[in-house]
């Protein structure tokens, strides 16, 4: 039987900071799916675009217009490098390393302490569909065959 590389678990982050770092739609697509959560989101963008300043807002999320420094890292629980920019996003994960934080590099499977799952929410009930960073469109597929046999209601079974 095929083994996994990763181990599947959930992190908790309630009332715990998580730390996204980017400017673009990368940062802007991690910042929507952690307002699923209930973490404090800071995301860390020196020029944010305007689709990641919308969702700040709308997510409640805090802005720091900055450039990324290690002094980010202070009590944060998980770290998202979305800068779309190789060696910004190795340095960041590098720092994250070094402070014993998890890193997820978007889109760089290779630089990833953990990845993030297709995600169907039925808050509690949460079904995450990984691939391991291989075939994210295939867990796409999955999670929306998933969806369809689960009714937004079945959350409050649990």
């Amino acid at each position: 039987m095929p083994r996994l590389t990763s181990f599947p678990a959930f992190f908790r982050v309630s009332g715990r900071d998580v730390l996204v770092v980017g400017s673009g739609a990368a940062a802007a697509a991690k910042t929507r799916l952690l307002a699923e959560t209930d973490a404090r989101i800071v995301v860390v963008a020196e020029h944010p675009e305007e689709e990641l300043i919308a969702d700040v807002a709308r997510t409640g999320a805090t802005l720091r217009r900055e450039a990324f420094s290690a002094d980010h890292l202070a009590g944060a629980t998980l770290v998202f490098a979305a800068t779309e920019d190789e060696a910004q996003d190795r340095a960041i994960a590098d720092a994250a390393r070094a402070a014993r934080i998890p890193v997820n590099v978007v889109d760089r499977p290779d630089l990833c302490d953990f990845t993030t799952p297709a995600i169907v929410n039925r808050a509690p009930l949460a079904v995450a569909i990984g691939t391991e960073g291989a075939a994210p469109v295939l867990a796409r597929h999955v999670r929306a065959r998933i969806e369809a046999l689960l009714a937004p209601e079945v959350g409050a079974l649990a």
